[in-house]
């Protein structure tokens, strides 16, 4: 799949790809493992990265021999909204730039996230990012989220954008199988702390410095 040849929107996942959140969820979750007394490896964790944690918590506790619904899994964990509010945050180096270039050219931006919009808008305003983006579309603005493509359906709907003139940023498969399943040309980011498979990119960056879409 090629480049779009006249690029509309260019639409962000938020974790890992605006800013580096995923180190700090999975701080998190090492506390609730602890709880339990499994010590999953570093590949296992990072199976939660990108999803809602309805499928992937269960499976990761049944690879040790429990039985843990993800609703009880989260009741032994930190607010997720600590992440958002209370850790160092930055923006991942280059965005800011990006996203105020991509205006300048009159292309559209938008957040599109499984994460809920408190925990969001939080980040957005604590990174200056809040009024950057066109449009944000959050985990609890849909009903089926990554990686059915529902979000970025929603998020292309809002701007009036066809898919085949839009592109993704995603650093994880969930994100990126959502995004292609929606039509989009993804860029699969490689940029935060948490290496994840983009393989199902239709390509790879690095960082957002000197990106030219």
């Amino acid at each position: 799949m090629q480049r779009p040849h006249h690029l509309a929107c260019v639409l962000f996942d938020f974790d890992g790809v605006c800013a580096d959140t995923e180190r700090y969820g999975l701080e998190l979750d090492r506390e609730v493992y602890e709880q339990f007394g499994i010590e999953p490896t570093e590949e296992e964790m990072r199976t939660l990265v990108g999803t809602t944690g309805e499928e992937s918590i269960p499976a990761l506790f049944a690879r040790h021999g429990m039985k843990v619904t993800a609703e009880e899994f989260f009741a032994h964990r930190r607010e997720n909204i600590s992440i958002y509010r209370d850790m160092p945050l930055e923006a991942e180096p280059g965005l800011k730039d990006l996203l105020d270039r991509l205006r300048r050219q009159g292309v559209r931006t938008g957040l599109v996230s499984t994460t809920d919009a408190l925990p969001i808008i939080y980040a957005l305003d604590r990174l200056a990012l809040m009024g950057r983006f066109d449009i944000v579309v959050t985990g609890d603005m849909v009903e089926r989220h990554k990686p059915l493509p529902d979000p970025y359906l929603e998020a292309l709907a809002r701007l009036g954008v066809e898919a085949s003139c839009a592109i993704a940023i995603e650093d994880s498969p969930t994100g990126i199988r959502s995004a292609k399943d929606a039509g989009l040309y993804v860029l699969g980011y490689q940029g935060g702390s948490i290496p994840q498979d983009v393989s199902g990119a239709d390509e790879a960056i690095q960082s957002f410095c000197g990106l030219a879409l």
